[in-house]
């Protein structure tokens, strides 16, 4: 008769066991702890300042779950003012674009027999209008356009006190007088627009910025905000690299941003309330010494009253942390920074609708000035993201702007 052998366990080696079991368990719980906590996103630190939220943002992007926050550009078009077939319609020089609900582009230039040329959304050459003049519906310094819900073209003249108001056909509707000077920055729908006004101050040695919003006729203007700066003239000192004021507004909201306060953005809603403020951490970008030597030379360049500003020059320790901004119709908001790869390419910062800093990505939509054959400054054109297309004004390398269109992809 057989019988089976009895397994009678070894206490030490069984003990043994159980420490490693123990030790494995306790390792693999650790271990999807840590996993777990990786993957998540860091808490968007949010605060109350009177009564207005504050949202503070970290050097680097957050990455949010229900957030697409990588972004492909593909570009689809380019409208070249170096091309025959553009050269043709008697655009020579770009000085701005717009892009109309329907899609169609809005071409301004100066030194050309029109100051607006339309093309469709496929870059074909439709017609031009406003021509060069001082006659009706003749513009003496190029055009600053926008246009309304239906389809009315609302042209400023930017060396006169008066618009135009075109049909998309190019047929003048009406010329509008402005009693006071001020400058359509956007149309916010329902026949109101965001504008822009600048006043010396006649005692004190500053400059005053009034932003407002606007009836139709620009006439009725309700200011909500204002800033000001030193005038280099009369002042005593000066900031030779002043923290510059951005501005953009979208549907439901108009931005600020104020570089004054460092990374910070003020956004109001349409009746002009201050209902929330953006803060982002940056990396300061030093003002360079060749910047600094060239523009002594120009001043120097200008006599008497150039060596008097060289004298009341006070230079800060860096750039403003942004230069620029838009929005899109998701409320995405896009921020130019001071920090530059290259003679043109600027990376933008893209912050949520509520406010969280998402990604970068690079742009360059720089007209770059030289002085004595060097580089010593450049300054943004015009960018737009409507209908998943990001339109971007370039420079080229012969001097010529260029509008390229970049179809948007989020994931």
């Amino acid at each position: 008769m057989k019988t089976k052998a009895a397994i009678i366990p070894n206490n030490q080696n069984s003990l043994e066991n159980k420490a490693w079991r123990i030790m494995i368990l306790f390792l693999s719980i650790n271990l999807l702890f840590l996993f777990q906590c990786g993957s998540k996103p860091k808490k968007v630190e949010r605060t109350i300042d009177n009564g207005v939220e504050v949202v503070i943002n970290r050097l680097e992007p957050y990455s949010l779950p229900s957030e697409p926050s990588t972004l492909h550009l593909d570009e689809v078009l380019t409208i070249d003012s170096e091309c025959r077939e553009v050269a043709a319609a008697g655009l020579a020089m770009v000085d701005s674009f717009y892009v109309g609900w329907d899609g169609d582009i809005y071409l301004t230039a100066r030194r050309s027999e029109h100051s607006i040329y339309r093309f469709d959304r496929n870059g074909k050459f439709l017609t031009s209008f406003g021509r060069s003049g001082q006659g009706p519906g003749e513009f003496e310094g190029g055009a600053n356009i926008l246009n309304d819900e239906g389809d009315r073209l609302f042209a400023k003249d930017i060396q006169k006190d008066k618009f135009f108001v075109f049909n998309n056909e190019g047929a003048l509707l009406e010329e509008v007088r402005l009693e006071n000077d001020v400058w359509p920055i956007q149309y916010l729908g329902n026949q109101k627009f965001l504008v822009w006004r600048q006043v010396q101050d006649p005692i004190e040695p500053v400059f005053r910025n009034f932003y407002g919003i606007a009836n139709a006729t620009l006439g009725e203007v309700k200011e909500f905000f204002r800033s000001e700066f030193e005038d280099p003239i009369r002042a005593p000192r000066y900031k030779a690299v002043r923290s510059g004021l951005v501005v953009g507004a979208s549907a439901k909201n108009i931005f600020f941003g104020n570089a004054e306060k460092g990374y910070e953005i003020l956004v109001f809603d349409l009746e002009g309330k201050l209902v929330r403020k953006i803060r982002k951490a940056f990396r300061p970008v030093p003002v360079p010494e060749e910047y600094k030597t060239l523009v002594r030379k120009l001043l120097e360049g200008r006599g008497s009253r150039g060596l008097d500003l060289i004298k009341k020059m006070d230079w800060p320790p860096h750039l403003p942390p942004f230069r620029y901004l838009l929005v899109d119709e998701q409320e995405r908001l896009y921020v130019m920074t001071s920090e530059r790869e290259g003679e043109r390419k600027y990376w933008y910062d893209i912050f949520t609708s509520g406010g969280v800093f998402i990604n970068r990505i690079m742009l360059d939509n720089v007209q770059v000035n030289y002085f004595e054959g060097q580089r010593y400054d450049d300054l943004p054109l015009h960018v737009v993201v409507k209908s998943n297309r990001l339109y971007c004004l370039r420079e080229k390398d012969t001097g010529f702007k260029a509008l390229t269109v970049y179809k948007m992809t989020w994931e």
